[in-house]
């Protein structure tokens, strides 16, 4: 009795369709990006409970597809990263926290409309802050001692809920924020920014 013989495959069959393994987001928060693996590992996912940038190593992430931050954004310490860009974030419900980044000179929001807070602190190296699409933000803004800084470009801002502060920024020269009409409180110290632009932002928080 012949035994039973195993049949192969068909020549030229299609293999078995492989199902697709969704991108594994974090339900819990904050992540911490610490190399760029991390970012990897994080990239496809649009919401994200709160995230944390703090490496000595160079770092990308203008690749990450996140518009949600339901937390805060902490970008720092680093001090191997030149730039931080994201290119998809609309939104960051919590504060936005950018202090003692060594090497960090540009600060590249494009598509962020809004924030509770942002405070930026401490980065020598810092030169450039753009938030083009940046309306309102519903606490405060304090841009403190970046000794660097030489431009903040901001041209949609209309309302800060609480104080606008921009101090220790001897090298600041542009300050473009035209459409901004209201901030509870205005402290101004850059010394190299126009005198028109620092007393319109002054009657601003005179106003009330």
């Amino acid at each position: 009795m012949l035994g039973a013989v195993a049949l192969s495959p068909t020549c030229g069959s299609r293999p078995p369709a492989v199902t697709p393994v969704a991108a594994s987001c974090p339900t819990r928060g904050p992540v911490v990006l610490a190399s760029q693996a991390d970012i990897r590992q994080v990239a496809p996912c649009t919401t994200l409970r709160g995230v944390w940038i703090r490496s000595g190593a160079a770092l990308d992430a203008s690749v990450l597809r996140v518009q949600t931050i339901t937390g805060d954004l902490v970008i720092g310490p680093t001090v191997g990263t030149a730039e931080v860009a994201f290119g998809e974030l609309r939104t960051v419900e919590g504060a936005i926290r950018v202090s003692s980044n060594g090497l960090l000179q540009g600060l590249f929001l494009r598509n962020l409309e809004r924030a509770a807070r942002i405070d930026i602190d401490g980065n020598v190296a810092l030169t450039t802050i753009s938030l083009p699409r940046l309306a309102a933000i519903r606490g405060a803004l304090r841009v403190t001692d970046n000794t660097s800084l030489e431009a903040v470009d901001m041209p949609a801002l209309h309302s800060i809920d609480q104080e606008l502060v921009l101090t220790g920024a001897p090298q600041l020269t542009l300050l473009d924020a035209p459409e901004l009409q209201h901030a509870a409180s205005v402290e101004i110290n850059a010394p190299k920014l126009p005198a028109d632009v620092t007393d319109r932002l002054r009657a601003i928080g005179k106003s009330p």
